[in-house]
């Protein structure tokens, strides 16, 4: 049983985006349901209802995109790059996550600066600060720019990796 723990753990550390992300969709869609059912029954919907589904939305988005870029998930047209030999395939990989790994700690800084100048505003219905809102996009673009870093230096050491399709994970 101690194994079967451990295993849950590990499973659990490896892929905790994931987890946030089906988090962030749950919440979403009850929240959805609750505002669409009571619009039907009393005729009336709820503010906050609206706010928690964006907040929902915007973990599984963020959190979402970080599951699919860890995995390289994402969609991509390689034709012509799994055609070349390996120096020059290996040299696009390089420039190609050198490139993310810029893009992604810009985006990190931009989304700290937005994150943490909307700590003064509260949304209106539930009257948290929109900090709270625009968290997941400073978290996911943190994680996604390590995730850059990794894949830049397994490039430069010329270590394999190949694309792994989500369903095909165990």
């Amino acid at each position: 049983m101690n194994e079967n723990k451990q295993g849950f753990f590990k499973k659990f550390i490896n892929d905790w985006e994931m987890y946030i992300a089906s988090v962030g969709f749950v919440v979403m869609c009850v929240a959805i349901i609750i505002n669409v059912f009571s619009r039907f029954v009393i005729s009336k919907s709820f503010a906050w209802a609206e706010e928690v589904s964006y907040l929902g939305f915007a973990y599984t988005v963020f959190f979402g995109v970080c599951t699919l870029y860890k995995n390289q998930g994402m969609i991509a047209i390689d034709v012509i790059v799994d055609r070349l030999p390996k120096l020059p395939k290996r040299i696009i990989y390089i420039i190609n996550f050198a490139v993310l790994t810029v893009g992604c700690a810009v985006l990190t800084y931009y989304s700290y600066i937005l994150t943490v100048e909307a700590w003064v505003r509260p949304t209106a219905a539930l009257r948290i600060p929109y900090t709270f809102m625009d968290l997941p996009a400073l978290i996911g673009f943190f994680v996604m720019c390590l995730y850059s870093i990794r894949f830049l230096y397994w490039s430069i050491i010329g270590k394999e990796f190949s694309e792994t399709s989500l369903e095909n994970r165990a």
